[in-house]
């Protein structure tokens, strides 16, 4: 039986993996050899109803992450997966507050089944440092023990005033052999980072990708200046966070009818900590006109129309939540 390949798209909460995962999805020729194994910190897998929208199969793991709480069940779902339909792929979302160490130490506890092909980390461009402060080694664990690295929001970082050759100097340091791609995700096909994994030496797999990508690792010879310095838009507390225990998560069915200014309203109020430390909220509401759905993290909120469905949910993970008066909000 030939081995499955495994493609590990990870990072923190909100860095954009759905929409990642749905950009490969979009550009590859064949996706029919492929499982999605999608994992949320909650009840109920918001993402995972996205890409079945898209009219994948997808294999749920939730309310927890599949390196701690539920990793028997991940173990399971892989094994159970390769019997039941010997995939050449399987691609793994693991949940935000996830230790990419862990996950891929479960997948290589079967080296006749399966081998791991990638692991991307996508790294919010406009959260690094801030991430990096508040979260420390639980947040660095995904950038550590990551071969790729791309980011999101690059050009929202760059109007910003984000160094982003400050970050990736940084990335370096951290992670000295990862691949970086220095681009807005326009600027490149995502199958070509899976593809370019299948060459047969070390050697031939970098050229291939740095021909393709523009990738490099820290012995390329893209620089962007001087070493990294003090980062002033970094938060000054310095309160660390190690492990996924750290984070609490809310699931709430919704019945309740909102108007686009109102759910808007609710999640700008989520960044004052009136309901807790919100490090990531998504879900569905029903809607005056048409259903809505929404995607928040700290500073940044994304409001879509949605057609009618059934059932409405939202799933909110943070620290420290105020879970009698969110529950009261929706």
């Amino acid at each position: 039986m030939k081995k499955t390949k495994i493609n590990i798209v990870s990072g923190f909460l909100g860095s954009g993996k759905t929409s990642f995962i749905k950009k490969l999805i979009k550009e590859s020729d064949d996706f029919s050899k492929t499982v999605i194994i999608e994992n949320e910190f909650g009840e109920v897998s918001i993402d995972g109803a996205i890409l079945e929208r898209e009219g994948l199969s997808v294999k749920e793991i939730n309310s927890g992450c599949i390196c701690c709480s539920v990793a028997g069940d991940f173990a399971s779902s892989i094994n159970d997966i390769k019997k039941a339909f010997d995939p050449d792929k399987i691609l793994i979302e693991p949940s935000g507050v996830g230790k990419l160490s862990d996950i891929k130490a479960i997948c290589l506890k079967f080296p006749d089944l399966f081998e791991i092909n990638r692991s991307i980390t996508i790294v919010d461009a406009s959260k690094y440092f801030m991430y990096k402060v508040n979260f420390g080694d639980f947040y660095l664990d995904q950038i550590k023990n990551s071969d790729t690295i791309v980011f999101s929001r690059y050009s929202q970082a760059k109007e910003a005033g984000i160094d982003i050759g400050e970050i990736i100097r940084d990335i370096k340091k951290e992670n000295g052999q990862a691949q970086l791609v220095d681009s807005e995700w326009d600027g490149f096909k995502a199958r070509d980072l899976i593809d370019t994994r299948m060459s047969t030496s070390k050697e031939e797999r970098l050229k291939t990708a740095q021909d393709r990508l523009g990738l490099f690792n820290s012995h390329g010879h893209h620089d962007h200046g001087d070493q990294v310095g003090h980062h002033d838009s970094a938060p000054s507390h310095n309160h660390h966070h190690h492990s996924g225990d750290e984070f609490s998560s809310l699931t709430l069915n919704v019945d309740k009818v909102f108007s686009r200014n109102e759910i808007k309203d609710i999640l700008l109020a989520f960044d004052t900590g009136l309901y807790g430390s919100i490090v990531r909220a998504k879900g569905s509401i029903p809607g005056l006109v048409t259903d809505l759905e929404f995607d928040y993290v700290p500073q940044e909120i994304v409001i879509r129309d949605l057609e009618k469905i059934k059932d409405h949910h939202v799933v909110i993970i943070g620290k420290d939540l105020n879970s009698e008066t969110l529950s009261k909000v929706f």
